[in-house]
């Protein structure tokens, strides 16, 4: 996984990395090693941004999330991101499954 992190109006510390990285290895961890995630931090008076990006084989995935609190910001965009890429995986695999339904009945045809 080839993790990104922007800073817009803020230093990109490495509490924020290693805050990141752990919470990552958590939610996205099941992607692989072809997907990029990158992370666009932003500050503005006292309000804090957080967009993450997951671009992976077949579909890409995004998340926004604006808070008083920069943490609090990071953590609610990947649960949004665990969410769709959950969402993506139970589609995934119903398609799977429906497929290899039809061609078992076109088997017994």
């Amino acid at each position: 996984m080839k993790l990104t992190v922007t800073g817009r109006n803020i230093e990109i510390t490495e509490a924020i990395n290693d805050h990141l990285d752990r919470k990552m290895q958590k939610t996205i961890n099941e992607l692989g090693e072809k997907s990029d995630v990158h992370v666009a931090l932003s500050v503005e008076k006292h309000r804090h941004f957080a967009e993450i990006t997951v671009k992976t084989k077949g579909f890409t995935v995004h998340s926004e999330e604006e808070t008083n609190d920069l943490y609090t910001a990071m953590d609610n965009a990947l649960v949004k991101i665990e969410k769709q890429l959950r969402k993506h995986k139970e589609r995934a695999k119903d398609l799977r499954i429906k497929q290899a339904s039809a061609e078992k009945n076109k088997l017994q045809n």
